[in-house]
């Protein structure tokens, strides 16, 4: 323990064994303040939870303790004043209000909601869909097909080795559709297709099949969990490498993006710990980026294995690996060295009317900004009227603390400034010279639920070569490759984060998934079919968080499944 931790433990030590014999009340969570004032609307009598390390890692935002029996006075407001009251299939996709109310802003917001709706020019060689929209339903989570005879077109396998290097041939993602000159629609793979026959086919065909695993809580009650197991077939331009590791994404939620960008990052620094040097069994860990055009070093906070550092890196790298769409930011096609035929057929793309890309800096620009101002949809199972919440809510609330879940998935944050775009101001014909703030976002109490750092979430991975049979193979056409997963590994590093690493993901607005979309499902691969399956496949750091879940009552789990539904 170090000096600092020594201290705080002391400290807290002292303050409990003083305030109990007061009889104390309240109990911190993960986010007490240092050097500031005590919030006079705090009670005295609060005693620090010191089974939770809250003593041992301080936030520097100025705001008073979270209580873990008792709700922030407007935890309801997600997102503040940024937050919207929709609760419909609509939910994800509103503007902040502050921005409704600027006419100006809102045309932007409006004209990037658009474009981020819409085909473009140029789409392809090798693309997963069109349009973002097509991705992020309704600005909410992807699908995972019905059956392994539907294409992925809201998720994608990522490809790489163990050592976190691209294929060589395949880059750092399988797009399953190709363009091929005089046919129309998206071309689907064919096994060595674009080898012997020149053409710009999708570059495999990628599905899942789950196996049934079974478990039981500690009452007795059982429950089923769906194990993905990913299959590959029909490489149009020859095999992968020999170490080849497929990491399966099915697309995010991109509402409350800029205030996630606008969190200043020291506040996020506060929560690493990547020694664990509290000694708590969480240690999470910062990852890093270049930011794409100054090239200057800055906190990944974007990506499911945090890969990205701003809202504008994430949407034009989607723009280049999902559409195939190149900006200034991604100007290149998502071709590789060995994929001629993808290179001849970009060469036939007609992208002269935007300086030799397919989608220009106005539309790039105005799509970030919809994605920046997108609202967060308020909490449910608030009564404003009599300002108290469902018991069960607070029920549930006060039983994450109690499983810890609260040390990656931070309910409270505060945002910082929020720059303006690194390509300039936008309106509805032009890019200004000027990078104003986007003042909607800044100084804001929000409730994200996340750290936004790495964790290791356990397990393991294995990639075998097998036919429909299940023997073993090692080349032709009827062999498939085949990744199994103990656990939610991928087995595939990606930037700062490990083969066993993710970030931690926002909880918010995660009681309407199910609303906006009725198809989705959960988790980085959608094989959660519920929140209570998302619980059940933690594990790693978070496993001590899944085992309280499984040893509490019905009773408790229905409690804390009532809260994270009214996040």
């Amino acid at each position: 323990m170090n000096f600092l931790n020594k201290y705080n433990y002391i400290a807290a030590l002292l303050v409990t064994i003083l305030l109990s014999a007061c009889g104390g009340g309240s109990s911190e969570s993960s986010n007490p303040t240092t050097g500031t004032p005590p919030d006079t609307s705090t009670p005295p009598d609060t005693v620090p939870d010191t089974s939770n390390h809250a003593f041992s890692i301080t936030a520097n935002d100025g705001l008073p303790p979270l209580l873990t029996d008792k709700a922030d006075k407007n935890e309801h407001l997600s997102a503040g004043v940024a937050t919207t009251t929709i609760q419909n299939n609509d939910a994800y996709s509103q503007a902040i209000p502050a921005i409704v109310q600027q006419p100006e802003r809102d045309a932007v917001f409006k004209a990037g909601d658009h474009t981020f709706r819409s085909n473009h020019d140029g789409e392809g060689p090798l693309f997963n869909n069109t349009s973002c929209q097509g991705c992020h339903i309704k600005d909410g989570r992807g699908e995972v097909p019905s059956s392994s005879d539907e294409p992925m077109m809201s998720m994608f396998l990522r490809v790489g080795d163990s050592k976190g290097r691209i294929d060589p041939i395949y880059g750092d993602q399988i797009q399953v559709f190709g363009v091929i000159e005089g046919k129309s629609g998206p071309i689907l793979a064919k096994y060595q297709g674009a080898i012997n026959e020149g053409l710009s086919y999708g570059e495999a065909y990628t599905w899942v099949e789950y196996e049934t695993q079974q478990g039981e809580f500690s009452d007795g009650e059982s429950y089923t969990l769906r194990k993905p197991i990913y299959k590959v077939k029909d490489l149009a331009y020859g095999d992968f490498n020999e170490d080849v590791r497929l990491s399966a994404r099915v697309t995010p939620h991109v509402y409350g993006s800029g205030l996630i960008e606008s969190i200043p990052e020291s506040s996020i620094l506060v929560y690493a710990d990547p020694n664990d040097s509290n000694n708590d069994g969480i240690s999470g860990r910062a990852a890093y980026t270049s930011q794409p055009i100054t090239g200057a070093r800055e906190l990944a906070r974007f990506g499911q294995k945090a890969v990205t550092g701003s809202i504008l890196q994430q949407i034009s790298g989607a723009y280049r690996g999902d559409m195939g769409v190149t900006s200034s930011l991604n100007p290149e096609e998502p071709c590789t060295n060995l994929q001629p035929a993808c290179d001849q057929q970009a060469l036939r793309e007609n992208n002269r009317h935007h300086n030799g890309v397919d989608l220009n800096n106005i539309d790039l620009a105005q799509v970030e900004f919809y994605n920046r101002t997108l609202a967060v949809p308020k909490r449910r199972g608030f009564d404003e009227a009599s300002n108290t919440w469902n018991s069960d809510v607070l029920a549930g609330r006060g039983l994450f603390y109690k499983a810890n879940c609260h040390s990656c998935h931070v309910p409270r944050h505060k945002t910082g400034k929020a720059l303006g775009s690194v390509l300039g101001d936008v309106d509805l014909l032009q890019i200004k010279e000027t990078k104003t703030n986007i003042t909607a976002l800044e100084d804001l109490v929000i409730y994200p639920y996340t750290d936004l750092l790495l964790h290791d979430m356990g397990g393991s991975c294995d990639v075998t070569r097998e036919l429909a049979s299940g023997e073993s193979c090692t080349s032709g056409e009827q062999c498939v490759y085949v990744q199994r997963c103990d656990g939610l590994a991928d087995g595939r590093p990606e930037g700062d984060a490990t083969g066993v690493e993710w970030k931690t993901p926002p909880l918010w607005g995660i009681g309407l998934v199910k609303t906006v979309n009725p198809k989705a499902t959960f988790l980085h691969d959608g094989r959660a079919l519920t929140i209570e399956e998302a619980i059940l496949w933690h594990g790693g750091e978070a496993l001590a968080a899944q085992k309280s879940y499984i040893n509490m009552t019905k009773a408790e789990r229905s409690n804390l499944q009532a809260f994270l539904n009214s996040l």
